[in-house]
Order: C-alpha cells, then structure tokens, then sequence
C-alpha cells in the first residue's frame, strides 16, 4: 500500500512538472489593467547550498572570456526541477557550465524549457542586484545581512508557521533572534517608504529597493529609540547602512509597547511585479532563510565598532578609555552532534586560548575590570590587551573541560551560576558528566582554583515560562512588585555564593541578555558594580566611569565565527 501511494504522488509531481514545463499558461502570470503581463505568484525555493554554488560560478567566471550568471543557473535549475530544489546536485551545474564552455547558448539549452523565462524573471526580482562591484573593486556580493557584524544571533526556519496575534495568519518573515540593540542594516540600497509604529510589527520600517522589485521589511525594532539618528519616511539609504536597531516591540494597537516575548528581528522580502500588488491579497512574500544565510557571509560592521577594533588591533590606549572584549561562552562538548550556537567544541575553546595567548592578550576576571574603573588613585592598571572569557549557566561540562585548558595556557575565567540547578543536581543520585549543572563542591573547588571567577546569574530566574522573558519585567507587574521579586531571588543565590566561596558576586549576568534597565539602582544596592548583557561589541573602559559597566558588550561564541573576528 505504502508502495503504491509513493508511486502515485511520485506520478503526480512528475505530471505536475510536465504540465508547468508546457503549458505556459499555466505558469502564475496575469494582466494588468492595460493589458501587460505581470507576475503574480512565486515560490522562491532555492536551497542555500544551490544559492553559494551558483553564486560562486558567477564570482569565479567574472573576468572571463564567458561570464555566467548565477541568475541563469538557478533560472535552468529551477526549470529543469519544476522549481522543487530538493533534487538538487552539483554535477547539473557542472553539466550546464561545460555546455556553455563547448559553445552553446542558454537560448539553446533552454528553448525547450518553457518555464525558464518565468524563472528568470521571478529570480532576477530576488536576487537580481545581490552581486556586483564593490567598494574595494572586487567582484561579489553587494548586498548585506541585515544584522552588523559582531553581534550574535541565532534563526528560525519559521516561515508560513501560524500565527494567532489579531487573526489567524501565516508568519511571512524570517526571525532572527538577537540581543535588544543590535545594528539593523539595509540589505541593499533604497528608498524607505514606510517608517513607525505597526500594531504587529511595532516599530518597523519598509524600504524599497532602487530597481523597485523588492520591498524590505524589518519589524520589532527597539522601544525608545528605533531607529538611526535623524531617518525619516522618504530617505535614500545605501547597502550596509545603520537603520535602527533590534527589539521586541509590537503586538499592540498602543504605540512603543514590548509585547514580543523574545527580542529579535522579523525580516521579510515582498516581491512586487505591479504596483496593485504592494498591499493586497495578492502579494508575493519569500521564503528568506537561505538567503539569510548567503547574506550572512557579508555583514557590515557597525561605525562604533570599527573604531573599537582599530584601537583593539593596534593596542593603542589614550590612557582614558580601554577597548575591552568580553566572549561570552556556555557549554563545551566532545561530541560534533552536539554541536550548536550555544554548544561549541572542547578543542575550539582550546584554540580560542591558544590564539589569545599567543596575540598577547591576557584574560582578566570582572573584580579586576571593577577594580580599575574604582581606582581613583592611579593605583590599579589592566594589562595592554585585556579581555574577559565568561560562561553562562554553569555547566559541568565547564569545570571538566575548560578548567585544564584555562590551567594549561595560565588564562583564567568568569562563570555565572543558576543556583536552582546546581541545588537540584547537588541533590541527585545520577547526573550527566556532559550536560549537568555544576554542584555546590564543583563551584567551591572551582573558585578556590584562582583559575575561575563565580558570579551571579539567579537562582531561578533563568526561564521563559510564566510570562517572563528570563528575569525581565513582565508586563502586569509594577516595578515595585518586580524588584522585591528579582531582588529576594539574587540575595537567595548571592547568600549560598558567600558560603561556598566566601565572597559575595559583583556582577549580575542577565539571562538571555533580557534586561530591565530601570532596576539597575536595585542591583547596585545589592552590591552589583557590573552586569552582563547580550549585546554584542566591544567596550570602552573607562577609569573612574562606573555606569561603563553596566550591560557590558559581549561577543557570542558560536562555532562559526573566527576568533580574531570576535575580538574587533
């Protein structure tokens, strides 16, 4: 039976296929007004890796005697598959360049396709101005993710997922989950033709591409202050230029409200082929997730943060402010499957010592960084290349493997603790030597090591359940209400350290980098002098300047990223 119905769908897709291929007609293309044809529909399925190989065909063939468009390739692809790029291999664009090299003409091998022009058009209007010259005079990629460079994030495949917000709907973006304020920049350059607030999207903004094919859109920007200085409806931006910054606002018919539980960037790319389609029922939304991923090989650095990295780089020190990088790390693994953004190889965190180590970089803890911005004697220095290497959570998988790498190369580290788990596995009979939380011994003989230093990341406030985004406000509670809470948690936690260690933490880390600005009198008065957050750069210290350390900068640790690019 299973057999027979296989055989069937597999009949029909192929029909499908076949009827798409010769009957124009069919294709999804209508009339205007005036009579022109226009295209109404399109479904952008083009996997990541056909995308980097017909892109690098593209770059490679550039200043050769014959130049072929990666527009082209996916255009034949995409007719030779019927659009479906499940099927996709390497050895059909192999198979298509070397026709082209002996002399034939895409006219030729396409004459027979009778999708191909549909797929050409359709394409161009996704990708079309997405490589060409750049600034420096080569040829690549011109278009940009839209995150800066330096600031973690992580996505979701979640395009046409349901949503519920208003009406029942399907989500027509890609999320992009960051820290509040992350530089959000123009993938390409435009005209920005919508900017304020949106009861689903908060405060957004829609730019529309110079040739007019593409209308961008990027929603859940930050409460307050959204966008960049002096930006207004109208504008011309460029490619790879500041336009706001990330948040969570939205889902509210009042204006500057932060209903999104989770800060990140919607980004949404909307075809328009005829104006009629701009706001309709028949507008063309695309799936982005492999172009995000593309784009995520290009992404413009931040103005504040080239300046950082030059002084970073070239170890110069005005004597007034110290560029300080702070990696942000959480668990280390011996296994590849386990492997994510938060999950990075043993041997990566050995590498990442290494290379520090041998670039003259020497790892401070959070009291020393506290000590030289108190010192107002001039008694209290910081080495030439300071950094902070710091791990949330506190795994066990810490202590086992990171502990001896920290002793090997004499570098030493700052972990922040949830108390609730290690009570819990304190407590248990069995745990995992992998993915436990560390113990109450397992902390004490850490912080008796000289090699790490504890601080505090709650005892239980480390969750996303019950309307609360870590240990954010949540949006029914008064900020009376919300401190004594947050408050009777860190003193729970900031009691149980002193006994272990016998020092109570100076820096709060703050869960998933959801912050709640306005309790920051609380924290000090519970003996805070620093907090952690999310965001990503690199810090400006400076001596004297205590609010400097407050929701520091740290640089996500992610398996992707080289070191050298997490240090600028």
């Amino acid at each position: 039976m299973v057999k027979k119905f296989f055989s069937v769908f597999l009949l029909c897709a192929l029909l499908c296929v076949f009827i798409a291929e010769n009957s124009p007609d069919l294709l999804p293309v209508g009339t205007d007004s005036e009579g022109n044809d226009y295209i109404k529909w399109v479904d952008f399925d083009v996997t990541y890796q056909a995308l980097r190989d017909a892109m690098d065909v593209d770059i490679e063939t550039y200043e050769q005697d014959l130049h072929i468009s990666w527009t082209d390739i996916l255009s034949f692809l995409a007719a030779k598959y019927g659009g479906d790029f499940s099927s996709y291999r390497f050895s059909d664009i192999e198979a298509l360049t070397q026709e082209l090299n002996e002399g034939k003409s895409m006219e030729d091998l396409t004459k027979n396709m009778k999708s191909y022009d549909y797929y050409h058009e359709a394409y161009s209007a996704v990708i079309g101005n997405f490589l060409g010259l750049r600034e420096d005079g080569s040829y690549g990629l011109t278009a940009y993710s839209p995150l800066s460079a330096g600031y973690w994030y992580t996505e979701s495949d979640d395009f046409g997922n349901g949503r519920s917000y208003g009406f029942a709907r399907k989500h027509l973006g890609h999320d992009m989950f960051c820290s509040v304020g992350t530089p959000v920049v123009a993938v390409e350059s435009g005209k920005v033709e919508a900017l304020g607030w949106n009861q689903y999207g908060g405060w957004r903004i829609g730019i529309r591409s110079s040739d007019g094919f593409r209308y961008y859109y990027y929603a859940h920007l930050r409460k307050d202050s959204p966008y960049a200085e002096g930006l207004k409806e109208g504008d011309t931006v460029k490619a790879g230029q500041i336009i706001g910054y990330t948040g969570q606002t939205g889902y509210s018919i009042k204006e500057n409200v932060n209903n999104i539980n989770v800060p990140h960037l919607h980004f949404g790319m909307q075809l328009i082929f005829d104006e009629s389609q701009k706001e309709c029922n028949a507008e063309i939304w695309i799936d982005t997730y492999a172009l995000i991923q593309l784009l995520s090989k290009h992404r413009q650095s931040a103005d504040s943060r080239t300046a950082s990295a030059s002084s970073a780089e070239t170890g110069e020190n005005s004597g007034e402010e110290i560029p300080v990088p702070i990696l942000m790390y959480h668990a280390l693994t011996r296994r590849e499957s386990q492997v994510n953004d938060y999950t990075i190889p043993a041997y990566l965190f050995e590498s990442d010592v290494k290379y520090l180590k041998e670039h003259g970089y020497t790892a401070v803890t959070m009291s020393e960084l506290i000590d030289y911005v108190y010192d107002t004697d001039g008694n209290v220095s910081l080495p030439d290349k300071p950094v902070v290497l710091t791990f949330d959570d506190g795994f066990c998988n810490n202590y086992n493997y990171a502990t001896p790498i920290l002793e090997k190369y004499g570098m030493k580290a700052v972990i922040s603790v949830i108390g609730k788990p290690s009570e819990e596995t304190s407590a248990a009979e069995y745990r995992s030597e992998a993915f436990c939380s560390l113990t109450w011994d397992q902390i004490k003989e850490m912080a008796d090591s000289g090699l790490w230093e504890i601080q505090n990341h709650t005892y239980d406030f480390h969750d996303t359940k019950n309307g609360r985004n870590g240990a954010s406000k949540k949006s029914t509670e008064t900020e009376e209400e919300y401190e004594a809470l947050l408050a009777e948690d860190l003193k729970k936690l900031q009691s149980k350290l002193r006994e272990l260690t016998g020092t109570s933490p100076n820096t709060f880390t703050w869960p998933f980098g959801a912050y709640t600005e306005e309790c920051r009198d609380m924290l000090k008065s519970l003996g805070f002098k620093a907090t952690l957050s999310c965001n990503g750069g690199i810090n400006r210290i400076k001596k004297g300047d205590t609010e400097c350390l407050y929701l520091l900068k740290r640089n996500l640790r992610d398996p992707r990223s080289p070191i050298s690019q997490l240090l600028q």
